[in-house]
């Protein structure tokens, strides 16, 4: 090893150079690595200021901004949540934004009217409400769940024909599932071994997406057209084969033809309240064969429903919507509707037994379009549990004792959460959870 001298003395070899601790523009102007912003720098920060004050401003000045896009307007983050809080905060900002409302409906006249094309405006949840329209953005219940990412590729709405607008995650959720097929397929076999071997029941009902039951509206071109139906023809098909659920596409169809219109909003992603007595009627059926022979039904009520596509691309719509008496012995009218009933309470239904009515212990797991049937249910069973699956994914152990006191249990899962692996029930942690509560209590 060779050692450098000076002046006949061994040379100290120098300290390497050490890290900076605070931003090279913070430092004394003498210093030698001092170094200036420089505008584009100085126009970044001041905007990125502007951004994230702008919505405490405004808060104090003008009030909450409305839940235009049909979600939770999104709430300030925690620093607990570690680098999610950076995520968090965009989000929160963005929502937070005043006249962004404005902007988004300005974008959507503009490209329009001038390029003759809907705006590319990135996806959102889509969280629709169930009831009627009111002065303020729809109530709960909610999908509360999002309904998966597209990219630039999958708009958020498919637009078809005469009107009809499609959820662009019902194309994306077959051709990019976050989960595998086979996966899923195999939680639910899972699951049903679970079910039956606790001496107990399952009922798997799966609605059908709007784009899959009735593609004739689809546009000629659209993303997702040559993979999409293919995901969807092998998903039913292994659900018929490996896993065994109700088939509500045939009902649905038939009850579309004798209505002479589709049994699904034009604009909503989700079947009218039609089909939700339609998937009531085949449950019944299918616990207590002729059941529904005394079940009568007659107009109740017409309202507008706010729908939930036409916020995603910067719109606001309606249609009209009807309810229908049922009276499961054919005298009175025993429906009655939830709406503002929020997704993280169970609804329980009990009531006296009735000619036409369902006695069995039920509990029922669902989703958005469990919404649109919660009122028939609570007609014709007089002995259930409803649990929305966000409900089930916050409070799994009290969902599992919920469970472990049925004999029935009901799964309901729109296709596109079942097919795309976007469902909380699907997750395995919640699987194992609800399956070895059903063990620990079998109904022998």
């Amino acid at each position: 090893m060779s050692v450098h001298l000076r002046d006949g003395k061994p040379e100290k070899p120098e300290k390497p150079p050490q890290p900076l601790t605070v931003h090279e523009a913070w430092l004394p102007r003498d210093h030698s690595m001092y170094r200036p912003r420089h505008g584009r720098q100085r126009a970044a920060l001041i905007c990125a200021v502007v951004f994230f004050l702008t919505p405490v401003v405004s808060l104090g000045l003008f009030g909450r901004p409305a839940e235009f896009e049909n979600h939770q307007l999104h709430d300030f983050p925690s620093l607990s949540d570690g680098w999610g809080f950076f995520a968090g905060l965009s989000q929160w900002a963005t929502d937070w934004l005043p006249g962004r409302q404005a902007a988004v409906q300005a974008e959507d006249g503009i490209s329009r009217g001038v390029f003759g094309e809907p705006p590319a405006l990135g996806a959102k949840p889509a969280q629709p409400g169930v009831g009627p329209v009111t002065g303020q953005p729809p109530a709960l219940p909610e999908t509360g769940q999002s309904q998966g990412q597209t990219n630039s590729n999958y708009p958020p709405v498919v637009e078809g024909r005469d009107g009809w607008l499609y959820l662009g995650n019902d194309l994306y959720a077959k051709c990019n599932p976050m989960i595998p097929a086979a996966t899923v397929i195999d939680e639910l076999i899972g699951f049903r071994k679970a079910v039956e071997a606790s001496g107990r029941r399952l009922v798997l009902i799966v609605p059908p997406d709007k784009s899959d039951i009735f593609p004739q509206f689809l546009p000629d071109q659209y993303a997702g057209k040559d993979c999409a139906p293919v995901a969807a023809r092998t998903m039913w098909q292994r659900l018929n084969t490996d896993v065994g659920y109700l088939d509500l596409r045939q009902p649905l169809l038939a009850e579309s033809q004798r209505r002479g219109a589709p049994i699904y909003f034009k604009q909503d992603t989700h079947w009218q309240f039609h089909g939700g007595l339609t998937m009531v009627r085949a449950l019944a059926e299918d616990l207590r064969p002729g059941v529904t022979s005394t079940w009568r039904t007659a107009p109740k009520e017409k309202f507008d429903k706010q729908t939930d596509l036409p916020p995603l691309i910067g719109r606001t719509g309606s249609e009209p919507a009807e309810l229908e008496s049922l009276a499961p012995d054919g005298g009175a009218d025993r429906t009655r509707t939830f709406f503002g009933q929020p997704n993280t309470v169970p609804i329980e239904l009990h009531g006296g037994a009735t000619v036409g009515t369902v006695p069995d212990k039920v509990a029922m797991i669902g989703d958005s379009f469990t919404g649109f049937a919660n009122m028939y249910l609570a007609a014709t069973f007089t002995d259930m549990t409803i649990m929305h699956s966000d409900y089930v994914q916050q409070s799994t152990d009290a969902a599992a004792a919920k469970l472990a006191g049925s004999d029935v249990i009901v799964l309901e899962i729109a296709e596109r959460n079942l097919i795309g692996g976007q469902s909380p029930i699907l997750a395995p942690a919640v699987v194992k959870t609800l399956s070895e509560q059903l063990a620990k209590h079998p109904r022998r």
